[in-house]
């Protein structure tokens, strides 16, 4: 009786969404909020599986268009983050965690669980799944693809079109494929000082 009872409340929770999901009026993402339970902004048409799966922290914001399958896994968001336009995250299984003050720009890829390959096993009977950690102060350029099991550290910038996997080490800007650093310090301003006195000092 109880999973009667839990599937006609998702029913419910999901023609209620079906209603106001494409409307994009103030009061229309007010709802969104409201039904979901999230405690960010909804923008129009973001699909998120498990509401239950899913954590925000304050100032948050989902844009237009964010899927998030999250069904078996769990996904968490820290202060002041946002998922731009279009972003695709697969934590079906697995988990992905997002900081504080993370941008996440339009068309992003964030892959936690995936189908893979094994000698002798067809691709589509075989995964992965490795959890994903992107840290503080982290900017993710447009269209980039995040693999699974990836972990990128704090004050980190990612360019647009990279793709990621592995450890992205922090205070450094990232690009290509696979992410290679392109320049260290742009933080701290630590490593492009040191590069200033070095070229001063040699001139």
């Amino acid at each position: 009786m109880r999973i009667v009872i839990g599937d006609l409340f998702r029913f419910v929770q999901h023609l209620a969404l079906s209603l106001v999901r494409g409307n994009d009026s103030r009061f229309a993402g007010h709802l969104r909020r409201l039904i979901m339970g999230i405690d960010c902004k909804v923008d129009t048409n973001v699909y998120v599986r498990s509401v239950r799966n899913f954590a925000a922290g304050n100032g948050c914001a989902l844009y237009h268009g964010c899927y998030i399958l999250n069904s078996h896994g769990y996904v968490s968001m820290g202060r002041g983050s946002h998922l731009g336009a279009n972003t695709y995250v697969n934590a079906n299984h697995g988990r992905l965690t997002i900081g504080d003050y993370v941008a996440i720009g339009p068309g992003v890829k964030i892959i936690v669980y995936s189908n893979h390959y094994e000698i002798g096993q067809r691709v589509t009977h075989s995964h992965v799944c490795e959890d994903i950690c992107i840290g503080n102060n982290v900017f993710i350029g447009a269209n980039v693809c995040i693999l699974p099991g990836s972990r990128v550290e704090d004050n980190v910038v990612v360019a647009a079109g990279a793709v990621v996997r592995g450890v992205l080490k922090s205070d450094a800007i990232y690009g290509g494929a696979p992410a290679r650093v392109l320049q260290q310090g742009w933080y701290s301003g630590r490593d492009i000082a040191d590069a200033y006195i070095s070229e001063t000092a040699n001139s």
